[in-house]
């Protein structure tokens, strides 16, 4: 049994993390009670394993690690359960047509979104683009780290960064374009 010292140590070492581990968590989530699970969870085993932490400096690291885990744990379990949608891939041939050789498209097409739409079209990721992005574009983490997270090659999470910052423009630029053939048929509707 653990002793008062390492419950305070251990909530020392987690407490500036928990709000920056809850908000990848939700980024990553379908709704705000996964992520508040989702994070109790990486804690509870955070807790359980704090005895292997070997290098305490890399404590948020090593919670982001955990709660990759956690995370892939629950979608498998929910893949089990309900049989999920297909999703866009990168052979479909609306994301070919869709240059994106550099980031400064993808950049200027994120900045237009809102956060709504941005989390939206984040959400509609495959789970192994949607990590990589997420860590990389949004928590700022470098190449290393995030393999090191994600438990990958560093030329696999530069490959899937590129992969996915074009499926994320790709969606934003679907979005964008039924958004304004909406808004068109609106006004379109009222002059008639």
């Amino acid at each position: 049994m653990r002793n008062a010292r390492s419950k305070q140590q251990f909530d020392a070492l987690t407490r500036p993390w928990r709000d920056r581990l809850f908000g990848v968590a939700q980024r990553q989530a379908w709704s705000r009670e996964a992520a508040e699970d989702w994070t109790q969870e990486t804690l509870l085993r955070a807790w359980r394993d704090f005895g292997q932490l070997t290098e305490q400096g890399a404590m948020y690291a090593w919670l982001l690690k955990i709660l990759n885990r956690v995370v892939a744990d629950d979608v498998r379990r929910s893949a089990r359960r309900d049989q999920l949608a297909p999703m866009l891939t990168t052979d479909d041939a609306f994301l070919q047509e869709q240059a994106c050789t550099s980031a400064g498209p993808f950049e200027q097409t994120v900045q237009t979104q809102s956060n709504e739409q941005l989390m939206k079209a984040m959400q509609a990721l495959p789970d192994n683009f949607r990590q990589v992005v997420l860590l990389r574009d949004i928590e700022g983490l470098n190449y290393q780290e995030i393999g090191q997270v994600l438990n990958i090659a560093q030329g696999t999470v530069m490959s899937r960064l590129s992969r996915g910052r074009r499926l994320l423009a790709s969606l934003l630029i679907r979005a964008e374009s039924q958004d304004g053939l909406a808004a068109t048929s609106i006004h379109g509707s009222k002059s008639t």
